[in-house]
């Protein structure tokens, strides 16, 4: 007997199994066949698996891959040679033992989903996979193609287990204004578990606005969840120093409560963004608390003010003009 060795302990996801033996010697120049038989008990006398009339194999062995069998369990195999009108007497029996059976269900898309625009660098995000048994550590592969065949791949990438979520961001652009697909697959390697694919999702890279490329720059994504409708083109960041601060990254002193922050933060940059898409600030407000970006924002409409008030800073509409505004970043100072 070859393979497998005695007390070997073989993954379920390895199977069928292939048992291997030596070829019997068998006189009278004939030629031998072999039975093979696997039971979970030392005595044999309960089968998970037997085939007789394999015929012998060359190189002085023989071979058989045999039918799946339980998950989870000990099982002992041996078998035996035919040939010349002669049975021979059944090998000694080796122990194996199935490792247990490990189900990753495939992860399910987050982020971006179909039809959605992104940067050229989108963050793909999943939710982790569903397991089922003892796995071991899971990890993620991304795919990015150019077709929802997935013959022609971009970008890929692997990415441990997040918390609740998994993401992975291409390492360099993909072209502006083309269509991409992507999945994920669940990986269990101690157990050799590979999930079926999430399902696959489509988006158009455009050329970054405004403030998702500040956002890059801070190394956050501007939309992870849900992202908005509309195209950007509809506002302007305001950098005059006579009007505001700018939008430019500075840390900034709010001197009511002795409190430095930085700016822009996440919520200004959402914020514009909107803007940016042709949303007015009542919609804008209504959008983000109603698509799992919570605000405490509040908009002061013309003619008296014209701006947005968020904690430390007002986003103001210059000249009090709203639509296609210039949006400057003015620091509070009640």
């Amino acid at each position: 007997m070859l393979t497998p060795p005695a007390g070997a302990v073989v993954r379920n996801a390895d199977q069928p199994l292939t048992l291997v033996v030596r070829n019997a010697v068998v006189t009278q120049n004939a030629t031998a066949t072999y039975t093979f038989e696997v039971a979970t008990d030392a005595a044999f006398a309960n089968k998970a698996f037997t085939k007789s009339g394999v015929p012998q194999g060359s190189n002085g062995q023989t071979s058989l891959a045999i039918d799946r069998i339980g998950a989870g369990a000990d099982y002992f195999w041996h078998a035996r040679a035919e040939g010349g009108g002669t049975v021979g007497p059944f090998s000694a029996a080796r122990r194996l033992t199935i490792g247990p059976e490990v189900i990753v269900q495939a992860p399910v898309p987050i982020g971006p989903l179909t039809g959605a625009q992104t940067p050229p660098r989108p963050v793909l995000r999943v939710r982790n996979a569903v397991r089922q048994g003892p796995a071991g550590a899971i990890t993620y592969r991304f795919e990015i193609a150019t077709t929802s065949a997935f013959t022609t791949i971009v970008a890929t990438g692997t990415n441990v287990e997040g918390v609740n979520e998994t993401g992975f961001t291409p390492a360099s652009n993909l072209a502006i204004s083309a269509t991409f697909f992507w999945r994920a697959f669940a990986i269990d390697a101690s157990n050799g578990v590979t999930s079926a694919p999430s399902a696959a999702q489509s988006f158009t890279t455009i050329q970054p606005s405004a403030a998702s490329q500040i956002a890059l720059q801070l190394g956050i994504e501007l939309w992870p969840g849900t992202q908005p409708p509309g195209n950007t083109g509809h506002a302007t960041m305001g950098n005059d120093p006579t009007r505001g601060v700018g939008w430019q990254i500075q840390t900034l002193h709010y001197l009511p409560t002795n409190v430095f922050f930085q700016s822009p933060d996440i919520e200004m940059l959402r914020f514009f963004d909107l803007f940016d898409r042709g949303f007015d600030p009542d919609g804008a407000i209504a959008w983000m608390n109603s698509n799992g970006y919570p605000t405490a924002a509040q908009w002061y409409p013309p003619p008296e003010k014209a701006v947005l008030g968020l904690k430390y800073v007002y986003i103001a509409a210059r000249d009090k003009i709203v639509t296609n505004a210039i949006w400057d970043v003015v620091l509070r100072v009640e």
